[in-house]
């Protein structure tokens, strides 16, 4: 009876500790060998073994002693159906927005407690990976989190984090998250974040959609806190929301009318 157990249980072991190896790559640097092994709890004899298997299939890459995710990754991850047309769709209305403004331009979700940055048009704004493509940021630290939250009953929010409050301007509690989406609300679904996340950095997001819970995503811009105009961002960021939703609504000029139909695909992204 033993033996049977341990046969079942062998495929969904090595499939967790793939899962927590793949997990530890939480930003764009390359890791050791030693820090893949201290991240995961793994022996490093497997962390080895399990690397050099993931380097044959392209998930993961070497160059000289650090591993970083490979091309394969990258190339499943673009397949999300969902996720990928939200980011064809977007990405003219972020470029535009971007080349207009001269301010950096990401492309969320949310993603549990976090949102996850689709998309990015311009530098980082800010020091830290949390800005790159593929990151993760706490939801309720950031301006695209709270224009994305304030579209959502507060029993389908996820269980939110304070405990990593990374300045003395950022949000440190259900109350204050509250009082913040409540702002939210009153300036017609844009969220401002100004030094929550990093000093000196200030964000300005609108969810698309607005205040619904149909909202896929939020487009937000970003940059120097003295460079960002909050009234300019603002109609910025609300006006690349509603053309991103009009694109996926496919919603279709009518030539003799000048008024819109479409059928709806958003519900899609939600």
């Amino acid at each position: 009876m033993a033996t049977t157990t341990r046969t079942h249980d062998a495929p969904a072991a090595m499939i967790d500790r793939v899962a927590s190896l793949l997990d530890a790559f939480d930003g764009p640097r390359p890791l050791t060998l030693a820090e893949i092994a201290q991240r995961t709890g793994l022996p490093r004899s497997s962390t080895h073994r399990i690397l050099r298997r993931l380097v044959e299939l392209g998930w993961v890459e070497r160059e000289g002693f650090e591993y970083g995710l490979g091309l394969r990754m990258f190339e499943l991850g673009a397949q999300v159906a969902p996720q990928r047309r939200l980011r064809e769709t977007a990405a003219p209305v972020l470029t535009a927005l971007h080349l207009r403004t001269g301010l950096t331009a990401h492309l969320s979700i949310l993603a549990g407690p976090d949102v996850l940055h689709l998309e990015r048009l311009g530098p980082p704004p800010g020091p830290g990976a949390g800005w790159s493509v593929g990151a993760r940021q706490a939801a309720a630290l950031t301006a695209p989190g709270r224009a994305l939250l304030a579209g959502l009953d507060p029993q389908r929010w996820p269980e939110l984090s304070f405990q990593q409050a990374p300045t003395c301007y950022s949000v440190r509690s259900s109350r204050q998250l509250a009082r913040e989406l409540g702002t939210v609300h009153d300036r017609g679904g844009v969220a401002v974040d100004s030094q929550g996340c990093v000093l000196g950095v200030t964000v300005v997001a609108a969810a698309i959609g607005g205040l619904c819970e149909s909202a896929p995503a939020a487009v937000s811009l970003s940059g120097s806190t003295r460079s960002v105009s909050i009234e300019n961002a603002t109609a910025a960021v609300r006006s690349a929301a509603v053309d991103i939703r009009r694109r996926l609504l496919g919603l279709r000029p009518n030539a003799r009318t000048g008024t819109t139909s479409g059928a709806g695909v958003l519900n899609s992204w939600s």
